[in-house]
């Protein structure tokens, strides 16, 4: 026993704090407060949420067929390729309509280009045009060698299937927002192979920017490097597929492999405006101009938000003119007064002409 009467120190805390509720006994626990009807029908719209989207989850998966194809050999031989089409371009070698730039992605289209955001004539999903033949460059023969070979070969495609291969390079934090490839344009399936890092393909995602922010996707599937992905039914027709900022950790490039229809739209040249050619030592100079130029970072990606911004930059012009024809306004008036006082100030001395007045400079 100790000076202060308790032998045990829990003894000494529990006498301490006798507003301490005793502990409940064995199985007796906290009852819950029934959940009232809307939290009810809350926690249901959640599950049905919930079932919906695994549902369409399932149904992208039975539309994406994956396989390992190229070796990490075969993987270094193409990516050189890829990186002599990139200093192609930079000197300028391509046709006009071949090399596409954007912030962290650039877009390099063979045998087939076509029209997309804001390129486009008319704004809008069924929009897209082919270019005329001959606007864009043959496909590269190493494509057709070490890629498309080895996808008729392994029974993915069929011989003579791609008439449209696109080359995708990303940039660390580069993206493509969600889209469905035009389905009156090319025919099903799309074919893509990648190369140079792994990354991700999100499925039903919604873009928003400034900054920009990605919805989480119904579906995420990986893509390695020298896989390939084979998008068709529900995932290439019914659900929009992106490729998200925070996927592209390093450079990576894909190859789109594609088939146009026979009876895809192709944009009208003889409806534009006729240009004078220019004279043929020029023409070089003007391709490695056009092919340097940069396009605007939001028409690349979002080309509503450009109607955004038009739509602010004329609120902002139309506020300036309100603020510049008020203070004309209140400029105008203190002109007035000062030289109504000015006037009343003149009449009022003028039979005092000893008297002057001395006017000083602030």
């Amino acid at each position: 026993m100790s000076v202060s009467g308790f032998t045990d120190l829990r003894e000494k805390l529990k006498a301490m704090t006798p507003h301490r509720e005793e502990p409940r006994s064995g199985g007796e626990k906290r009852r819950r407060r029934p959940p009232s009807d809307e939290e009810e029908e809350d926690e249901e719209e959640a599950r049905v949420r919930e079932r919906e989207h695994e549902s369409e989850a399932r149904k992208v998966k039975r539309g994406i067929t994956q396989a390992r194809v190229f070796t990490a050999e075969e993987c270094a031989r193409i990516e050189a390729e890829i990186d002599e089409v990139v200093a192609r371009a930079e000197r300028g070698l391509y046709r006009e309509h071949t090399v596409d730039r954007a912030p962290l992605r650039n877009k390099y289209f063979f045998g087939e280009g076509y029209t997309y955001g804001p390129r486009l004539e008319r704004r809008g999903p069924g929009q897209e045009r082919l270019y005329s033949k001959g606007e864009v460059d043959e496909i590269p023969a190493w494509v057709h060698e070490l890629v498309i070979s080895r996808l008729v070969a392994r029974g993915l495609i069929p011989e003579g299937f791609v008439d449209s291969a696109v080359i995708n390079d990303y940039q660390p934090g580069g993206c493509i927002v969600s889209h469905v490839d035009p389905i009156h344009i090319f025919e099903r399936p799309i074919v893509s192979v990648s190369f140079f890092s792994d990354s991700a393909l999100c499925f039903g995602c919604k873009f928003q920017f400034r900054p920009i922010r990605v919805s989480e996707p119904v579906l995420s599937v990986p893509v390695r490097r020298g896989s390939v992905t084979v998008l068709s039914g529900y995932a290439a027709d019914d659900i929009t597929h992106c490729i998200r900022p925070q996927d592209i950790k390093e450079r990576r490039a894909v190859i789109i492999l594609r088939k146009t229809r026979p009876n895809a739209p192709r944009l009208d040249t003889s409806l534009l405006s006729p240009s004078i050619s220019p004279p043929p030592e020029r023409r070089h100079k003007l391709k490695a101009k056009r092919s340097h130029r940069k396009a605007d970072p939001d028409a690349a990606h979002r080309p509503r938000v450009l109607e955004m911004d038009k739509e602010e930059q004329r609120l902002s012009l139309s506020s300036r003119q309100n603020r510049h024809e008020n203070s004309g306004s209140e400029n105008s008036w203190r002109r007035m007064e000062a030289s109504s006082l000015y006037k009343h100030s003149h009449h009022a001395h003028a039979d005092t002409p000893s008297r002057q007045v001395k006017m000083r400079r602030h």
